[in-house]
């Protein structure tokens, strides 16, 4: 009896016991399902990832080269513009004098001339440090005359500071009978350098945490590297790579690189700048190894406890833990990315196929000056017909560059504009990815250097000019007063006296014309001192006060009190004076007001002259400091040129747009 009852009471268990064996394993395999899946998704996580990351990467990498290349040909182009005559005049003839005035002429450090055998034939220069071409330079120079491949080298010579940035140019003759070298100052481009260069860029990025590497590889070694890349397989030597250099997309893998395991993904890359090659990424697979392993000790725990469902329970909290980990982990990695995004100079928009924007990072919103989000369509943000969204995806060309002027109210830019189309598997596109870069400053730059070289070119003209064109000019206007006093006809006088008359007053015109072309090319006094724009100001207010009342304008003047500068008080009156003529000549009729004003904003002192006049057409805004352009009849065109080089020359700047009285408002930043 009692082992029956034992046996009915295993029976009475059984379906207990298969209910909960079934239960458990269902559990166990769902468990177990979960867990491969939340693994898999976490890699596939991270690949995703790192394929937009080093996608990025790439078209970061390529506008660099190319900003990078840009520069050093306008460097290129600067020296050798500035060596051209003196490649030109024969060896004899060279002096230091004249090697002098080129280095003040450009604003060199020192110039130096070699025979064609490398003797040291002139040299002058500015600094003690640099009376002798560094060992390594020299090297370079002796190269370039034993193989002359190319006409010239190049070198940045790149301090700990960039301040002590250096730029040595070594160019060798058509004739071959010369080696020229100049050195210059590189603060400039090592500036722009450390904002756009694709070496400095890969060590930003690789700073991010997660990222182990960032390199560039070609069958010929490794171009360039965030870190020590260690002892790497050449590309011939690792199968995966020849892979990847044949591949369209991006390939990844599973790599132990300084004995830690990596994710790597590998792009192929090139630019007219660089060889073919491969771009790998290398992203830490620590975090992902330690959450794998935490799932791989889940399943030998919970295959030790598959009877005890409180146990089971707490297992499966813990599994949901370690799934908001991968989560966090997931928007950390997608953090680093988006944060890159963010913080680039560069504006970045991507739109889909209907013309919407999907993506778009905040350095797009500064350079439009306006609101481009997600959601937006293109082409009604209106920015310019050459940005038409229709032509850009009508384009034959894949991709196309083009310098486009961009006016925003009272501001006007110069842009740089990259485009992409985004291609699907059938390469029809599928959208744009819009690259932006703001190059105003850059075209500011090449315009003041054309102007300053121009301006400087009409010196040494000027000289020669004005002393052979003013002694006939005296003897012409000698000759017409002896004619008008001493050879007066007895018939028609007056007609006589009118023409020597007329004769007078050209040359004399003649001779106004003629001092202020030299007073406009010629080097004026540049020593400063401090003085107050008050003080400045009101012996200017005398000057003009008189005159001002005879053609019934109103002279409006607000200045801060005790508002010091650095200037030359003679050329600031100058440069009143001519502003001055410059508005009274412009008015049209009585009642004109012009208006001074001055503060000081932040470290700087602005002073800004307007009046109420015609104003100047926005086509003639950019000439109007060219010397000679004028829209006055009987006009010069030397006032403002002059204003110009005051300004410039005692390192200050000069802006002009239009004023809100009406007419012109020039802003002095000193």
């Amino acid at each position: 009896m009692i082992n029956q009852n034992k046996k009915l009471s295993f029976i009475e268990q059984r379906p207990f016991l298969i209910v909960t064996v079934v239960i458990a394993l269902a559990v166990f395999i769902f468990t177990w399902i979960s867990i491969k899946e939340n693994r898999s998704d976490s890699y596939q996580i991270l690949v995703a990832q790192g394929e937009g990351f080093i996608e990025a990467l790439a078209s970061a990498s390529e506008n660099a080269i190319d900003a990078e290349s840009y520069y050093d040909f306008l460097i290129h182009k600067r020296f050798h513009e500035i060596l051209i005559d003196l490649s030109d005049l024969e060896l004899g003839k060279i002096t230091n004098e004249y090697l002098n005035s080129i280095l003040f002429k450009h604003d060199l450090d020192a110039i130096y001339v070699y025979k064609i055998d490398s003797n040291l034939l002139k040299s002058e220069v500015t600094r003690n440090s640099l009376v002798a071409l560094p060992d390594y330079i020299f090297d370079e120079l002796t190269q370039l005359i034993d193989s002359p491949i190319t006409n010239y080298r190049l070198i940045l010579d790149q301090g700990d500071e960039i301040e002590e940035s250096v730029h040595y140019y070594i160019e060798i003759n058509n004739r071959m009978d010369r080696v020229m070298v100049i050195v210059a100052d590189a603060d400039y481009y090592v500036e722009a350098l450390e904002q756009t260069q694709i070496g400095y860029l890969s060590q930003k990025l690789a700073r991010e945490e997660g990222v182990e590497y960032i390199l560039y590889q070609t069958t010929e070694g490794i171009v360039f590297s965030s870190r020590k890349p260690g002892e790497l397989l050449s590309i011939e030597s690792d199968s995966f790579l020849i892979d990847a250099l044949d591949a369209n997309s991006v390939m990844h893998r599973r790599y132990d690189f300084l004995d830690k395991e990596v994710l790597e993904l590998v792009r192929p890359f090139s630019t007219q700048e660089y060889p073919y090659g491969l771009l790998r990424l290398g992203l830490s697979l620590e975090n992902y190894n330690i959450i794998s392993t935490g799932y791989d000790r889940q399943m030998i725990s919970l295959s030790s406890v598959l009877f005890a469902l409180v146990l089971l329970m707490m297992l499966y909290q813990r599994s949901r833990r370690h799934r908001r980990e991968i989560s966090q982990e997931y928007h950390k990695i997608k953090s680093i990315s988006e944060n890159i995004f963010e913080k680039m100079k560069t504006g970045v928009v991507a739109i889909d196929i209907d013309g919407r924007i999907i993506l778009s990072n905040d350095a797009s919103n500064q350079i439009f000056n306006r609101k481009i989000e997600p959601g937006l369509i293109w082409n009604e943000l209106n920015l310019t017909p050459e940005l038409d969204f229709n032509k850009m995806i009508d384009s034959p060309s894949v991709s196309l560059e083009k310098e486009i002027a961009l006016n925003h109210e009272e501001e006007k830019r110069q842009l740089l504009v990259a485009v992409s189309k985004i291609l699907n598997d059938g390469k029809n596109p599928e959208g744009l990815i819009v690259v932006v870069y703001d190059i105003t400053q850059l075209k500011e730059l090449e315009q003041k250097t054309a102007l300053r070289e121009r301006l400087s070119e009409l010196g040494n003209l000027a000289a020669g000019v004005a002393h052979e064109i003013r002694n006939p000019l005296n003897t012409i206007s000698i000759a017409s007063q002896r004619l008008a006093s001493e050879f007066i006809p007895e018939e028609n006088q007056d007609e006589y006296l009118r023409f020597t008359t007329q004769i007078k007053s050209e040359t004399k015109r003649l001779n106004e014309i003629i001092t202020k072309f030299l007073a406009l090319t010629r080097e004026g006094d540049n020593s400063k001192i401090k003085i107050e724009l008050n003080d400045i100001v009101n012996d200017f207010v005398s000057l003009t006060k008189f005159e001002a009342d005879r053609l019934g304008l109103t002279l409006e003047i607000d200045i801060e009190k005790n508002l010091f500068i650095e200037f030359n008080p003679d050329n600031l009156k100058q440069i009143l004076i001519n502003l001055f003529n410059n508005s009274k000549e412009a008015f049209v009729s009585d009642n004109g007001l012009i208006r001074i004003t001055a503060f000081r904003d932040s470290k700087k002192v602005l002073l800004i002259f307007e009046d109420s006049g015609p104003g100047i057409e926005e086509e003639n805004i950019e000439k109007i400091f060219t010397p000679y352009f004028t829209t006055k009849e009987g006009g010069t065109g030397l006032g403002l040129p002059t204003v110009y080089r005051m300004i410039t020359e005692a390192g200050g700047e000069i802006q002009v747009k239009k004023s809100k009285l009406g007419g012109a408002l020039f802003k002095i930043i000193f």
